[in-house]
C-alpha cells in the first residue's frame, strides 16, 4: 500500500531518453512519488544533470549511457536495475531518434525508416523483452510506451517517424493482450510538449502558428504536463487500464 503523496513508493522505474524534455520530467516526477529510477540516454552529461536534481531531492538514481535499439544496452539496463534493487516495476520507453522532414519520394526514406524503427520500435521491444520475466515473476508491472499524434494524422514528410510510432502502438496492444495474464499493463502515451527537439523543429520549420492551430486548448504543453499521466499509468490507480493510447497533447488528437 502506498502512502498519500507517494504513489510509487518502493518501486523501481527505468526511463529511457531521460536526459532532457519529457524523459527528464517523468524521471523527476517518479522520484517525487517515491520511486527509485534508472535513467538512460545517449548523452551522459545531460543525464548527470538530471541525476543531480534527483539526488538533491533525496532520491535514488542510477545513470546509464545507453543507445535505444542496442540489445546489449537493453540487457545491461535491466540487469542494473535487478543488481541494484532486485526488481523492476515500471518501464518508460521514451527514447526515440527523430528524423527530419523528408518527402516520400526521397531515396533516403528507407534509411530514415531504419533509424526510426531501430531506435523507437526495436528499442522499446528489446527493453520490454528484458523486463518481462522480472515483472512476470513479481506478479505484474507497468510498461509505458510513447506514440505520437503524427502517427494518427500522417503528417506529410514524416513517414518514418509516424510509421515507427504506429508500430509502437501495435507493440503496446499486442503486449497488453499477451502479458495481461501476468498482470503486466502496457499503455501508450501520445505526448505533445515543448521539448528541446520540438522547439528546434518549430523554429526551423517556421510552423509554430500552424501547429498551434491544431491544439484544441490553444497552447503548447511543457514536459511537466506529460508527467502526471505517466505517474497515473505507473501507479495502482490504473490497475484496470491496459492496451490504451492516451493523448496528452491539448486535444490535438482525439481517438
Amino acid at each position: 500500500m502506498t502512502i498519500a503523496g507517494k504513489r510509487l513508493e518502493g518501486r523501481v522505474a527505468i526511463i529511457t531518453g531521460a536526459g532532457q524534455g519529457i524523459g527528464e520530467a517523468i524521471a523527476c516526477a517518479y522520484e517525487s512519488e517515491g520511486a527509485r529510477v534508472i535513467i538512460s540516454g545517449r548523452t551522459l552529461s545531460k543525464l548527470e544533470v538530471v541525476a543531480s536534481k534527483i539526488r538533491a531531492n533525496g532520491g535514488e538514481v542510477v545513470v546509464l549511457e545507453a543507445i535505444a535499439g542496442n540489445a546489449d544496452h537493453a540487457e545491461m539496463t535491466v540487469a542494473r536495475a535487478i543488481s541494484n534493487w532486485g526488481r523492476v516495476d515500471v518501464l518508460v520507453n521514451n527514447a526515440h531518434t527523430f528524423t527530419d522532414y523528408l518527402s516520400l519520394d526521397d531515396p533516403k526514406m528507407a534509411e530514415n525508416i531504419r533509424v526510426d524503427m531501430e531506435s523507437g520500435f526495436l528499442g522499446s521491444l528489446q527493453l520490454m523483452q528484458c523486463v518481462f520475466p522480472h515483472m512476470r515473476d513479481a506478479g505484474g508491472g507497468s510498461i509505458i510506451n510513447m506514440g505520437s499524434s503524427y502517427g494518427i494524422r500522417c503528417e506529410p514528410g514524416f513517414l518514418a517517424y509516424a510509421a515507427s510510432k504506429e508500430a509502437i502502438r501495435t507493440l503496446t496492444k499486442t503486449a497488453a493482450k499477451e502479458w495481461g495474464q501476468h498482470k503486466i499493463r502496457v499503455n501508450t502515451i501520445l505526448p505533445s510538449a515543448m521539448s528541446p527537439k520540438a522547439k528546434w523543429y518549430l523554429e526551423q520549420s517556421k510552423s509554430y502558428d500552424q501547429e498551434l492551430a491544431k491544439v484544441s486548448l490553444g497552447f503548447f504543453g511543457e514536459p511537466e504536463d506529460i508527467a502526471p499521466l505517466a505517474i497515473f499509468l505507473a501507479s495502482d490507480e490504473s490497475n484496470y487500464i491496459s492496451g490504451q493510447s492516451i493523448g496528452a497533447d491539448g486535444g490535438s488528437t482525439m481517438l
